[in-house]
C-alpha cells in the first residue's frame, strides 16, 4: 500500500515537471517569435466571429457577369480591350490575358493555359 502511494506522488511529480517545462519552452518561444499564435489572437477577441466576417447574402448572390463584365480588360498581346479573356502563363512565369483572337498565337507559343 505504502509503495504505491509513493509511486503516485513520484508520477505525480514527474508529470508536473515535465508540464512546467513545456510550458516554460512555449512561453520563452513566444516571447522570441514575430508570429503571434492565431488561438491567442482569437480568445483576444471573443466578439469577432467568422460568422460575422462573412458578406451578406445579396451580395454573395449577385450573378458574377455584373462583377467581372462592368469593364473589359486589354489583351496581353494586342492591348484591345475585350469583356473576356483566356488567361495563360507566359515564357516568363507571368499571368497573361489572351482575346479571342489572340488565342492562336498563346497555343502556337505553347503556353499554359490556367
Amino acid at each position: 500500500m505504502l509503495i504505491g502511494i509513493v509511486l503516485a506522488v513520484v508520477l505525480a511529480g514527474v508529470v508536473a515537471a515535465y508540464w512546467l517545462m513545456l510550458r516554460r519552452r512555449r512561453v520563452s518561444a513566444a516571447r522570441s517569435a514575430k508570429v503571434v499564435p492565431l488561438r491567442s489572437v482569437r480568445r483576444r477577441r471573443p466578439g469577432k466571429s467568422p460568422e460575422g466576417r462573412s458578406k451578406p447574402r445579396e451580395i454573395r448572390d449577385k450573378p458574377r457577369e455584373t462583377a467581372a463584365g462592368e469593364q473589359a480588360r486589354p489583351c496581353s498581346l494586342c492591348r484591345e480591350r475585350s469583356a473576356r479573356l483566356s488567361f495563360y502563363v507566359d515564357e516568363g512565369g507571368r499571368t497573361i490575358g489572351v482575346c479571342k483572337n489572340c488565342r492562336p498565337k498563346a497555343e502556337a507559343r505553347e503556353l499554359d493555359r490556367l
